[in-house]
């Protein structure tokens, strides 16, 4: 995954998930930092209806490049 900011562009590497306090928490790495990052259920809701709308399906099922 990346993210583009105007001020930088990070990889991020999602290496953990687990439920903490009623949210999804992730922990990875961001460029070189070690990262944290949680999501409500709501937001994690909004997430999926993203991810599967028909636009992105096909993208979500090709096959990596390598």
């Amino acid at each position: 995954m990346r993210v583009s900011t105007p001020a930088m562009k990070l990889n991020v590497r999602i290496d953990t998930a687990a439920r903490k306090d009623g949210e999804l928490v992730m922990q990875g790495v961001a460029g070189m930092m070690p990262c944290e990052t949680s999501m409500t259920p709501q937001e994690i809701r909004k997430l999926i209806r993203l991810v599967l709308s028909p636009r992105i399906l096909p993208i979500l099922f090709s096959r990596a490049k390598q």
